[in-house]
């Protein structure tokens, strides 16, 4: 259906992507791939250029692994050991933009900043005056 489309449609509807779905979307087929290329519409500014290592959370490990290529700048430390107690160093349970998600911290491995998350609000407690809606 898309290839009764003109490029110029074709690349109007693109043009609206985000640049992520855009670049998996050159990847459909060489048609889509030649129009996103030929009208320039990937800003190679917004893709991510390089990946300095993948957090894997193993079953049995009480902390997270960074696995990364050995590099000559600034390497990014894996081990998390400039939070301010050990038991902080545990697994990482989200991320996002470089950030990581932990336990009670949310942490910058690349310029080792990190800041502690609010503790958690006291459980609600249901009284008989209450209603459900």
């Amino acid at each position: 259906m898309t290839a009764a489309l003109p490029d110029d449609v074709l690349a109007e509807v693109l043009r609206h992507l985000a640049p992520r779905w855009l670049a998996a979307s050159s990847s459909v087929c060489k048609s889509w791939r030649d129009v996103v290329d030929g009208r320039r519409l990937l800003r190679t500014d917004l893709l991510l250029l390089s990946l300095a290592g993948i957090f894997a959370n193993y079953i049995g490990h009480d902390y997270s692994e960074l696995f990364s290529r050995p590099t000559t700048g600034d390497p990014i430390s894996g081990k998390l050991d400039f939070l301010p107690s050990e038991d902080a160093w545990c697994m990482v349970r989200d991320h996002c933009n470089g950030l990581l998600l932990l336990e009670s911290y949310v942490v910058n491995p690349a310029t080792r900043r990190w800041v502690a998350l609010p503790p958690y609000p006291p459980p609600c407690r249901i009284t008989m005056s209450m209603r459900c809606l």
